[in-house]
């Protein structure tokens, strides 16, 4: 729902007309974008990049769709599509018919057939692994999104997801002793002092994708970040500091920035703190849509510090009228 009266330069005649309205004001703002593929359907995110109610052909087709309206000076901030957001369904390498390698392959192809200038950003699958970290074992799911383990065998350009206690409360980012229950709160948590936190998360991230910041000469953007921040109710606020981490994880070479989740006040968490199941919301603007969470901002400002940051765009931005 949009309230026209308080937004008058959105176009609402249609849902690309509405997008073009977005992307226009975000250049305005110098705010690059980079569109992702979130569902196949207003019910349904989708697990991988096609099901029953959306073919192989339909989703081209929408690819087709974004680079013919989008390619172009005027959306010079455009850099690119995340071809599918959260492909967990999927799978790796493996040649089979839910092989997100292969169907990465097959979209950026049309993407970059249609717009050279653009970028594709490709996300992880989803599956069970283990870690060992300071002499102990940790069995886990990746983040959805955030599988590359196998991206090793079958490189491509990479766009994991990462996230903090308020998504789920992994037992890796807390002490022994807590107990998940039926409705996935961990009851008895215990937070860990800094120097254990950050070597968690940083061990996890390189377990999950980090690893390819190393053996491969490729460019790692974290898809999404973060989480709840400034409203973190743990009392040694490892939701919060989980964040801190990982972006000082992404300062490391090898890395190139992220897309921090997200802009949008109403962004809903389940976890808040771990023991408790809610609903959950925060986001870098405050729920006015105009005044900005200045503590959730402040903790992105490190990364004004990555090396080689420039201006871009991909196109020649237009000559104002």
């Amino acid at each position: 729902m949009i309230n026209l009266a308080a937004n008058r330069a959105f176009d609402v005649s249609s849902y690309m007309s509405l997008l073009k309205s977005v992307i226009t004001t975000l250049a305005y703002r110098k705010i690059s974008v980079m569109i992702s593929i979130h569902s196949l359907t207003p019910q349904s995110s989708g697990g991988a990049w096609f099901n029953g109610a959306i073919s192989k052909d339909m989703f081209l087709k929408a690819i087709d769709m974004l680079a013919s309206e989008l390619c172009s000076a005027h959306y010079w901030n455009v850099i690119g599509l995340d071809l599918k957001n959260e492909p967990y369904e999927s799978t790796w390498g493996d040649n089979g018919p839910m092989d997100f390698h292969q169907g990465a392959t097959i979209i950026g192809n049309r993407m970059l057939s249609k717009c050279p200038q653009w970028l594709a950003f490709v996300e992880g699958v989803v599956a069970a692994h283990e870690v060992e970290i300071d002499g102990n074992t940790y069995n886990f799911y990746d983040w959805w999104g955030g599988g590359l383990q196998r991206a090793k065998e079958f490189p491509v350009v990479y766009a994991p997801h990462y996230y903090n206690p308020a998504v789920y409360p992994q037992s890796y980012l807390f002490g022994k002793g807590g107990v998940v229950g039926g409705n996935g709160a961990m009851i008895g948590y215990k937070e860990l002092p800094d120097s254990v936190l950050r070597q968690r998360v940083s061990a996890t991230m390189d377990s999950m994708f980090g690893f390819l910041t190393k053996s491969q000469d490729a460019a790692v953007v974290l898809g999404e970040f973060g989480g709840l921040y400034a409203q973190d109710l743990h009392p040694m606020k490892t939701t919060k500091r989980c964040t801190d981490f990982t972006v000082q994880e992404i300062m490391r070479p090898g890395y190139v920035g992220g897309y921090v989740w997200s802009m949008n006040p109403e962004s809903a968490y389940q976890f808040n703190p771990s023991d408790t199941r809610g609903n959950f919301v925060e986001g870098v603007l405050n729920l006015d849509w105009l005044t900005v969470n200045t503590e959730f901002l402040a903790a992105l400002k490190p990364l004004d510090q990555m090396a080689d940051l420039k201006m871009f765009p991909c196109f020649d931005k237009p000559a104002s009228p």
